[in-house]
């Protein structure tokens, strides 16, 4: 048996620092002030590699010692002892006074009476009873009453105590603690909670909960130019669950999403833990530095949301630059309203959207906290995007970017889900909540038709990622099917049609097939012209099927929704009608077949018989023909016209036959917004100097998205 060095009491041995130190300094916990009573033994044993941490940069020095974390605190320090000290059960249980008495004894070779003698007889010599954290008044009670918690801060002295009494602690330290940055929503969790580490091998990532975290599921999703690794948690036993996807796109980049679904009435509370090591520097640039400029403020009306928390840049400490764009957590309920037929329509009720970030920086670990609150039977969303890179390339252009957003935020993605961008419906949607935050997957916003407007311009890698992501999510919205049906009802078209959800919306289904075809190539997705065939065939199709509105022998328009569950012929607006036709224009000429050519014809030759019907009196063209051949409601400002000027490039190189129709609708639209002086599109000025037609640019301002 080994001999006891030196002759202290265990109760000197708790209190008595070493004669002999060496100075040093470490911030390593959050929870360990510099005038913490145990914090030179805790943060010396840290260092040691005994003592370790939770994945939150706090090591809870208050909490009930585990019989599992004293077991590997001392099997790191004496190895030798594993074998003898591991057959104690139930690892994660806190360990009682008198089971730490024995694992002790074990470990140093000391008689438990040796232990209770030497801490009884320097017992009177100190004011142990005064000290509120044992609550207990002789040795002897403290170490065998089954009932008094040993914490960690309480073993780290004795453990290191009795370390540096038997030599194999040289000398004890003194550090000194600095002060550690954190956000001012910070909140330390000083109570012990579970915390998971995901086994994502990219990045240190955990979640933590105040209820048992237990993996349900692990699985991944391979989209060809990206992939997705999904894992499914239980929190609690109530039923909620958390998904945490990680979506690793093609330049390496990784979105974070998570959904915490509780459908309990309890409160649950999820955090998103990641923790970056060797960060010298760091900064947020916040959204929130450029007003939100809302169309208004009716809550029942306006688009409650706002616009992402910021831009998390850090500096490591070799110098290398990575950011990361971090959204906000958005509460919700599903909602969804079933039909006789079988078709049902989806949609979100708004409850609220809160920011989610906080941060601390201890010594240089920064430590990233992404919070997600259930109040019970809701859904609560987050998001964030890492880069090991820059997302932008200069603050200005980051400005630039918020700033934007900010003027327009109800045409910018900002409740970003695995499964799509979430955005404010119009009030004819069902199902509508009572309070009227109705929001929904709208097909055309997850194009980021405007980030790539922006990549293509500035070349910048966060514009380049909402591409790749928008890719991901039309794929997982289309599903199996060939097309992509709309999963929100319309009571506009609902109260004219009888239709609802799901149906085919054809001016969708046209853009994003150009969103493919235009684009696919460039960032490398798989069959990118599919869907431009696809989508050919079906408005070839539809002759057949009596879903068009007839004008002459061979002349027609194809109406702008095919019902899933319903026969009806809804009616056609100038808008889908061009749209349509300019995609029959395109897959001929990318494919060759004669029968996109033909429907495109019989198209053009009913606006051509037509041409005097649709433009109005003051010059605008009218929204739309009814299936008896009657024109109706108000055209867009911008839409039209730049579907005006493609079909006119497109009809230049196939047949300039039709071009004299086309140029006389193009200047009676421009000359209408001119007069009005309702601005133009990019797109306009571009396509209008393309076609030789400048003269004709509407006066007012230039805008980036079409009206």
């Amino acid at each position: 048996m080994r001999k006891w060095m030196g002759s202290l009491s265990w109760t000197a041995l708790i209190f008595f620092c070493s004669a002999h130190s060496v100075t040093a300094q470490a911030t390593l916990y959050t929870d360990i002030p510099d005038f913490h009573w145990a914090k030179n033994e805790i943060l010396q044993l840290t260092e040691m590699n005994v003592l370790h941490g939770d994945a939150d940069l706090q090591i809870r020095p208050d909490a009930p010692l585990t019989k599992g974390q004293a077991v590997r605190a001392l099997s790191q320090t004496l190895p030798s002892k594993a074998p003898s000290l591991y057959p104690i059960s139930d690892m994660n249980e806190p360990i009682k006074p008198e089971q730490l008495l024995q694992v002790l004894t074990v470990a140093f070779d000391i008689e438990p009476d040796q232990l209770i003698a030497l801490w009884s007889s320097q017992l009177e010599q100190t004011a142990l009873h005064n000290i509120a954290l044992f609550k207990v008044l002789t040795a002897k009670e403290f170490l065998q009453n089954g009932s008094t918690v040993v914490t960690k801060a309480t073993f780290a002295k004795v453990l290191h105590r009795l370390l540096l009494n038997s030599g194999y602690i040289k000398e004890a330290k003194s550090y000194t603690v600095t002060d550690i940055e954190t956000s001012e929503n910070f909140l330390p969790m000083n109570t012990s909670l579970y915390i998971e580490e995901i086994p994502f091998a990219r990045h240190r990532i955990s979640l933590r909960a105040e209820e048992k975290i237990h993996l349900k599921s692990r699985s991944q999703t391979d989209y060809g130019f990206s992939h997705d690794e999904n894992y499914t948690y239980q929190v609690g036993a109530a039923g909620a669950e958390i998904k945490v996807t990680f979506r690793n796109l093609a330049n390496q980049d990784i979105f974070v999403f998570s959904e915490l679904n509780n459908p309990s009435d309890e409160p649950i509370t999820v955090d998103i833990l990641q923790k970056e090591n060797e960060v010298s520097y760091f900064d947020l640039y916040r959204y929130d530095r450029y007003p939100l400029m809302r169309e208004n403020i009716d809550s029942a009306d306006a688009d409650m949301t706002s616009y992402p928390t910021g831009v998390l840049r850090f500096i490591r400490n070799d110098g290398t630059v990575r950011e990361r764009m971090i959204g906000q957590s958005y509460s919700s309920k599903q909602l969804s309203k079933r039909y006789d037929n079988g078709g049902e329509s989806f949609t979100r009720e708004l409850i609220d959207e809160q920011e989610a970030l906080s941060y601390a920086l201890a010594d240089d670990s920064l430590l990233s906290v992404y919070t997600l609150r259930s109040k019970g039977q809701d859904i609560a969303d987050h998001w964030y995007l890492n880069s090991d890179h820059q997302l932008f390339d200069s603050k200005e252009k980051i400005y630039a970017w918020m700033r934007e957003t900010g003027q327009n935020h109800k045409k910018r993605n900002n409740w970003y889900t695995a499964d799509g961008a979430y955005n404010k419906l119009a009030d004819s949607t069902e199902p509508m909540p009572k309070s009227g935050q109705n929001y929904g997957r709208t097909l055309l916003m997850m194009k980021e038709d405007r980030a790539l407007m922006l990549f293509h311009e500035q070349g910048d890698r966060y514009f380049e990622n909402l591409v790749y992501n928008a890719f991901v999510n039309l794929k997982n919205f289309k599903k199996d099917k060939d097309y992509w049906e709309t999963e929100v009802t319309s009571t506009y078209l609902k109260d004219l049609y009888k239709i609802h959800a799901p149906f085919i919306d054809t001016r969708f289904n046209e853009q994003i097939a150009l969103f493919y075809y235009n684009i696919g190539s460039e960032f490398a997705i798989p069959e990118a012209n599919e869907p431009l065939r696809n989508y050919a065939d079906l408005l070839v199709s539809q002759e057949d099927k009596g879903n068009i509105i007839p004008v002459k022998k061979y002349a027609y328009y194809i109406a702008d929704y095919f019902p899933i569950n319903q026969e009806v012929t809804t009616h056609a607006s100038m808008n889908h009608v061009l749209g349509g036709m300019n995609i029959l224009l395109m897959a001929y000429e990318e494919f060759k077949d004669p029968r996109y050519l033909q429907t495109a014809r019989r198209i053009q030759q009913a606006i051509a018989y037509q041409k005097e019907n649709w433009i109005r009196d003051n010059g605008d063209i009218w929204y739309r023909i009814s299936p008896d051949l009657s024109f109706k409601g108000d055209d867009y400002k911008h839409l039209t016209l730049e579907d005006l000027i493609n079909a006119y490039q497109l009809w230049q190189r196939i047949d300039p036959v039709y071009l004299p129709y086309l140029k006389e609708l193009i200047i009676s639209k421009a000359t209408f917004l001119s007069n009005e002086n309702l601005g133009y599109t990019t797109k306009i000025k571009e396509g209008l100097e393309h076609i030789d037609l400048s003269k004709y640019l509407p006066k007012g301002e230039e805008v980036t998205d079409a009206l």
